[in-house]
């Protein structure tokens, strides 16, 4: 169990823990304009509807979708402790034939997507199929996106640095464009480990900066501090 400002988060039956990850995404991204829907792809526990139910003071309509039932249990538990469980809606299903049968469109797409391209050596099958992109491979995300979007929605996803050069280009042929990306560094003067990316369907000016995480002592940065204070303890 872990104790955020506002809301709690059960993770034992999900394949996927919290992590650094789900935090960073829904503290940076784009806070969407109220009463409008966003659809959170690989929820895990649901961390991040949660916290982007916190920022937009559950004037947000938030659709939840994972693959995993023992994820989907947990954020049924932890939606329904929460403030906002009437505007959360958590979903089973593959993102796949989800997006291939959806009869709405949305305003935000987020994710904290399938991490590796190579074979999970990982005991926990259900834990390497979280982590794996066979699962769900970023061409096939885009695509799913592309089908229930509307055409001035915002995608959000954080992934592996190494990944965005494919991820850019991926994204560019499934007509996506890049609005803003923080490269996020783990520890100051080492190379960044996570990229923070937003996407849109029309070409526009785009924004690049760096988040680092730690000093070289281990301290947390105040950037990192300021950027988190609403949601740590």
């Amino acid at each position: 169990m872990f104790k955020f400002k506002h809301f709690t988060i059960h993770d034992q039956n999900s394949a996927m823990k919290v992590g650094t990850d789900g935090v960073l995404l829904g503290a940076w991204l784009t806070l969407p304009p109220k009463e409008t829907t966003l659809l959170d792809i690989g929820c895990g526990s649901g961390i991040l509807s949660l916290i982007m139910s916190q920022r937009s003071g559950g004037n947000l309509f938030i659709d939840a979708i994972d693959i995993d039932e023992g994820a989907i249990k947990d954020s049924k538990k932890n939606f329904g402790l929460s403030n906002w469980n009437s505007t959360l809606n958590p979903i089973l299903g593959n993102f796949v034939s989800y997006s291939n049968n959806c009869n709405k469109l949305y305003d935000t797409i987020v994710s904290n997507p399938p991490f590796f391209t190579e074979d999970t050596h990982s005991p926990d099958l259900k834990r390497a199929s979280a982590r794996n992109t066979s699962s769900l491979n970023f061409e096939t995300l885009f695509q799913g996106v592309a089908k229930i979007t509307n055409p001035d929605a915002i995608f959000a996803m954080i992934f592996p640095a190494d990944n965005y050069s494919f991820v850019a280009q991926t994204a560019l042929l499934n007509g996506f464009y890049l609005r803003r990306l923080t490269w996020v560094v783990t520890i100051e003067g080492t190379e960044p480990k996570r990229v923070l990316t937003e996407w849109g369907r029309v070409q526009t000016h785009y924004t690049i900066n760096t988040l680092v995480i730690a000093d070289s002592n281990g301290n947390y940065t105040s950037q990192y501090k300021e950027l988190t204070k609403d949601f740590y303890l």
